[in-house]
């Protein structure tokens, strides 16, 4: 199982390196896709503004790509507007890439948005709609199949994998998790931020970390292919968002947002994307405001995650 996890993280690495990430510059961007191979690559007008989208890393690099160029061609084709797609490089923050303008728009967690929104301003505008037909979603705790613990409160003494340190499934709600059941990061016997929820299932699968935190779908799925176990799921947090920039124009923000409440991934737009339902809006979005994250951002600040006043 080992060499077999090695090899397709090995491979999906490989995919990653192709596509330039590793020397991303303001306009150094991956384009849509060629008619063909996926989405269709939008007719540029050079002489109008192009917006550049981002996002939280969720699945492999290569499949991140995939889910996100063809959603642009409908913001595009929907707006008028044009986009241009930018994966954040390893040593590249979101949070400041979006505060500072050099990103005008981004699907981010709950916990970036509270981050990005103190430091720089950001407004949320969206927040996607899960399988559960809700605006809000769950995190798991997940052990390898063939594990011994049996709660929570069994990961003292043992390893744990968190996502980004700026998830909110992958972080901050498994945080909030251990912290209700009395476990302290001090009781791990160590811990990492392993990148993202597919690196956290890596990292659970191959026995090379106990535990880990991670997305609900996507624990499901590996849980019900018998390759993890669940040991805990969360209460509901807000879902993720479609964060912008504060320097974005109010017109320009408000006729995203229309875009975005008039997506319908598994109606008239389901022909252009792949695999949307992978993502953490398989049903689409409903408008959002900063009022929605009052008890996500009061549990950031006790777990001195965010440096904001608690409401």
């Amino acid at each position: 199982m080992n060499r077999i996890l090695s090899i397709v993280f090995c491979l999906l690495s490989m995919s990653f390196f192709t596509l330039g990430c590793g020397n991303l510059t303001k306009d150094n961007v991956v384009s849509l896709t060629q008619e063909g191979s996926g989405a269709v690559i939008a007719k540029m007008d050079e002489t109008k503004t192009v917006y550049t989208f981002s996002y939280d890393r969720r699945m492999d690099p290569a499949e991140d790509v995939k889910m996100y160029a063809p959603f642009l061609k409908y913001l595009e084709r929907t707006t008028g507007y044009q986009f241009k797609l930018r994966p954040m490089a390893s040593n590249e923050n979101l949070i400041e890439e979006l505060g500072n303008g050099r990103v005008d728009v981004a699907a981010i967690g709950t916990l970036s948005y509270l981050q990005a929104h103190q430091k720089y301003g950001v407004r949320v505008i969206a927040r996607g709609i899960t399988e559960q037909d809700k605006a809000e979603y769950r995190a798991l705790i997940i052990t390898s199949a063939n594990s011994n613990i049996k709660s929570i409160q069994g990961l003292k003494g043992k390893t744990f994998a968190f996502g980004s340190d700026t998830s909110t499934q992958g972080h901050l709600i498994p945080r909030i998790m251990l912290y209700q059941e009395g476990v302290n990061l001090t009781d791990l016997a160590g811990y990492t931020f392993a990148g993202s929820h597919f690196d956290t299932a890596n990292a659970v699968i191959s026995g090379r970390y106990s535990a880990g935190g991670i997305q609900d779908t996507l624990g499901r799925e590996l849980a019900n292919k018998g390759l993890v176990r669940i040991l805990a799921e969360s209460e509901e947090f807000p879902s993720s968002t479609i964060s912008v920039s504060s320097s974005l124009p109010p017109d320009i923000v408000k006729n995203i947002q229309q875009a975005l409440l008039a997506f319908e991934p598994r109606g008239k737009d389901k022909e252009i994307l792949y695999h949307w339902e992978q993502t953490e809006m398989p049903l689409g979005f409903v408008a959002s405001t900063d009022q929605d994250f009052k008890k996500a951002r009061n549990w950031a600040v006790r777990l001195g995650l965010f440096s904001g006043g608690t409401e």
